[in-house]
């Protein structure tokens, strides 16, 4: 039994090989890399992208990112009582966005007076929060929608422009070079399909504008010693693993013009973060 389900997986990946190139470094070198979760991960050879050989559905996923039906049943049934300034740990989150967006601030030299930004992955909205002290005019974008409706209750001027879906389906909604800032933190991990929705961000950039990028860092030590029990490997919700190396590749085939490398803002999992420059 176990010979014949090495010997299946082993077709899987050759099958595997031959079908797919990867968005990065467009070869078909393909090896197994872990299970987690009994969930496997591959790597490519050429230039170490680590991603979940199968992405389930979106409900799937989805049932992943907002804890199931009872989590997220009692969230809701909370809403009328929750309020933004009474979140858990509140100083602590605001303390954090404040520190990303002031960093943010300081490394964009040439941004115009007035900065369109735009956080993927906006979560509670604390970044954008902090943006809206900087006079930024905000937009957020987030998957479960009941974690922005007490952002939505307190910031009733930005509460249409933080929205619920997905990259593509929001890149609609606007031209192409609208945002001056856009950030990621913890994000990039999650997309399903990296090679269009990396460039769907790219085109709502405008010219000088810069990505900003918090990310696990598959090429650290910790990923290095710990491998299948490394934190970031969750294959319901990092779908896809970066390095600083590839991500520079990868940036700079989407058509950005630099890419700069600075200390995480946490230390969990092997972070780093990185500017992209349009």
């Amino acid at each position: 039994c176990f010979k014949i389900s090495v010997i299946k997986l082993i077709i899987k990946i050759f099958i595997f090989k031959l079908m797919q190139q990867c968005f990065i470094c467009n070869k078909s070198n393909f090896q197994f890399y872990c299970n987690v979760n009994h969930k496997k991960y591959i790597q490519c050879t050429d230039c170490n992208l680590i991603f979940v050989d199968v992405i389930e559905s979106w409900d799937v996923l989805q049932h992943s990112y907002n804890g199931g039906f009872f989590k997220s049943l009692r969230r809701k049934l909370m809403l009328p009582f929750r309020s933004f300034n009474n979140h858990k740990n509140f100083d602590t989150l605001t303390h954090r966005a404040d520190t990303i967006i002031n960093f943010i601030q300081e490394e964009n030299y040439n941004s115009p007076e007035k900065i369109n930004f735009l956080d993927i992955g906006c979560n509670k909205g604390f970044l954008l929060a902090s943006a809206i002290k900087k006079s930024w005019n905000i937009y957020g974008i987030e998957v479960v929608d009941e974690l922005l409706v007490a952002f939505r209750k307190h910031y009733k001027k930005f509460s249409s422009q933080a929205i619920t879906g997905k990259i593509n389906d929001f890149r609609l909604q606007f031209d192409n070079t609208y945002f001056d800032i856009i950030t990621a933190i913890d994000v990039i991990e999650h997309l399903e399909d990296p090679a269009k929705e990396m460039q769907a961000i790219y085109n709502m950039l405008s010219p000088g504008g810069i990505f900003v990028i918090q990310t696990p860092d598959i090429s650290c030590q910790q990923a290095i010693d710990e491998k299948e029990k490394w934190g970031a490997l969750k294959p319901l919700e990092h779908l896809h693993l970066f390095s600083p190396k590839n991500l520079k590749t990868f940036a700079k085939k989407i058509g950005y013009k630099d890419v700069n490398y600075f200390p995480c803002f946490e230390e969990a999992d092997g972070n780093f973060v990185a500017i992209l420059k349009k």
